[in-house]
């Protein structure tokens, strides 16, 4: 950790002067620093927290998570989450999830642009997580829990299509890794049927069509992004067990 790339584009609308960091809490407060500062000083004070940058999040990449040493960018902003919140250095769906662990909250849609698409510098897509959206995760729970699969499938899919391919390409931990792509099938009468039951009476027919196409289309790109990096990494281990 301490190695994350910094995307220094994300400007808190309420920052009051470039010449100060911002802290935002897990339990929804924040705290802005003048002057120079490292990442030790926080994780000095909270031991039991991580400091994040809060631009560069990835799907499919390293936790940005500072080191000690690192020094606070002024006019950026950083999350202090709990160690716990994320099982492993990479972050996935079901670490995003683990942000916004209380299912008595209002659902958070897709539409709300969650995601932003970016190319790499070596041409692949890169899925970064918006930070306006990962607060919106903090707000939703003040201390971290277990929810159930069943709770986060409903948080992150908004419709039941979106619900029917996250089980289907989401394994449980426990069950052997066998991807079988093929089965997944577009079963276009009942999404359209589903778009249409949550249709706010405000938009029109076409324009929720669209934004609700393109909650499909961002689940199953960043899933497919995940279960590419899981058959990777099962087919690594593989290599070396075989070594």
């Amino acid at each position: 950790m301490g190695n994350a790339a910094v995307t220094p584009c994300f400007h808190p609308k309420n920052s009051s002067s470039s010449s100060s960091s911002k802290l935002i809490f897990w339990d929804g407060t924040m705290r802005c620093l003048k002057g120079k500062h490292i990442a030790g000083e926080i994780m000095y004070e909270f031991p039991d927290k991580v400091v994040c940058h809060a631009d560069s999040f990835f799907i499919g990449h390293p936790i940005p998570a500072l080191a000690l040493e690192d020094e606070l960018i002024q006019g950026e902003a950083y999350f202090v989450l709990p160690i716990d919140s994320f099982t492993c250095k990479t972050l996935s769906i079901s670490s995003l999830l683990s942000l916004g662990s209380d299912p008595s909250k209002s659902t958070i849609k897709f539409g709300e642009c969650p995601f932003e698409y970016l190319k790499g510098s070596n041409g692949r897509v890169l899925i970064k997580v918006m930070p306006e959206f990962i607060t919106r995760l903090i707000n939703r729970s003040k201390r971290p829990c277990c929810p159930s699969s069943n709770d986060n499938n409903n948080f992150l899919c908004s419709t039941p299509e979106l619900r029917k391919h996250y089980q289907m390409l989401v394994k449980s931990k426990d069950q052997v890794w066998s991807p079988k792509l093929e089965t997944i099938s577009e079963n276009k009468q009942g999404l359209d049927q589903a778009l249409e039951d949550e249709r706010p009476a405000s938009v029109n027919e076409i324009e929720w069509t669209k934004i609700q196409r393109r909650e499909v289309s961002t689940i199953r790109l960043a899933l497919a992004l995940e279960i590419t990096q899981h058959v990777e990494g099962d087919n690594t281990e593989s290599l070396v067990g075989e070594a």
